[in-house]
């Protein structure tokens, strides 16, 4: 493989590993700080929605979203990486 796209696979499956990361440990804070309920997006591109209710709560994050902002981050750095060379 070239090192373009070694690169490229690198930096965006850390960043979606990174991202899936983050919304693991959200829930422990949000539980915490006893975040009311709330939705990160609207319907087609929601990222997050948390629900804080009497009866529990619950997580959902929109998987193929993480991946979408992964792979531009992997994008980007390959454009960042040719214009410091």
């Amino acid at each position: 493989m070239s090192s373009s796209l070694q690169r490229f696979l690198r930096l965006s499956l850390g960043a979606f590993l990174l991202l899936l990361l983050i919304n693991i440990g959200l829930p422990a804070i949000f539980l915490l700080l006893q975040v009311p309920s709330f939705a990160i997006g609207n319907d087609p591109f929601w990222l997050l929605r948390w629900s804080y209710t009497d009866r529990g709560s619950g997580i959902e994050f929109n998987v193929l979203l993480l991946l979408a902002i992964a792979i531009i981050i992997g994008l980007l750095g390959l454009v960042f990486d040719r214009h410091r060379h």
